[in-house]
């Protein structure tokens, strides 16, 4: 019989149906092409004394989460994938499960200590958050809140390539919320101190988990107001004005929150 400990597992408490999806060094490793791996091609692993995730229901099934040692992977011959590796040749719907076991592995990794007296933390008998057993803090799984903005200057749209960016690709801008900010602010902060402009008609479009490990993208249309673009140089590398039909590489509106807003100006 299949025993569940709250959100997290051991290998004597598979029933050996679920569907196992494995991490190595924050990359997948499939089966050949394959996410799942059958329980029983993990029984000689000896990992009895580890805890796997829960990350939820799959085709009828549990979908867990388990993160190996590099001891672990010589012997499954596995083919190792980034998580943005299987989103850019997967798509979004496959990749959903993909992207919160990632985050959830993180949040795992993150919190194995507490930050209040250091003591080691253990699994919830019911519910998805680590306990210190000393003076009994939770710690839940972790969002960090993210604006990303499309700005508008009439029939011209406002792109910028990032410093950090590993690709050519040229995007809206985005930043993480501070505390005490609305959304809102954000949007008009980021824009300030990114490339120097301000803007009006702050508005909400749409959102996106965005697990790099832990974001949610909250997607916004703002317009113009005023300034000239003068980027910072460190979070922007350069920022232009473009006309619809005179685009530079950017993301597609299948993978992304940015790909879906600039998709959402052209219509």
């Amino acid at each position: 019989m299949n025993r569940t400990i709250g959100y997290f597992f051991r290998q004597q408490d598979l029933a050996g149906d679920e569907h196992i999806v494995l991490f190595h060094n924050g990359s997948v490793l499939l089966r050949e092409d394959k996410i799942f791996w059958p329980v029983s091609m993990l029984q000689h692993l000896n990992l009895r004394s580890h805890h796997s995730l829960l990350v939820g229901r799959f085709q009828n099934r549990n979908c867990m989460a388990f993160a190996l040692l590099d001891d672990h992977v010589a012997s499954l011959n596995a083919v190792k994938k980034t998580p943005r590796q299987l989103l850019l040749e997967r798509g979004l719907d496959d990749f959903g499960l993909i992207g919160q076991s990632n985050q959830l592995l993180n949040w795992l990794q993150s919190h194995r200590f507490c930050g209040h007296c250091g003591n080691k933390t253990v699994p919830h008998d019911s519910e998805r958050t680590l306990v210190c057993p000393a003076c009994r803090l939770h710690f839940y799984p972790r969002i960090n809140p993210c604006v990303i903005v499309l700005v508008c200057r009439e029939d011209k749209l406002l792109l910028a390539r990032h410093n950090k960016a590993s690709s050519p690709y040229f995007s809206c801008l985005a930043g993480f919320m501070e505390a005490g900010e609305t959304p809102e602010e954000t949007v008009a902060r980021e824009v300030r101190e990114e490339v120097g402009i301000e803007v009006e008609n702050i508005r909400y479009i749409k959102s996106q988990s965005w697990p790099f490990p832990s974001q949610l993208m909250l997607g916004f249309f703002a317009d113009y107001k005023s300034g000239e673009i003068e980027v910072d140089g460190k979070e922007i590398a350069e920022a232009h004005w473009y006309e619809r039909d005179s685009l530079p590489l950017s993301p597609a509106a299948g993978i992304s929150v940015a790909g879906q807003l600039i998709e959402l100006f052209l219509q």
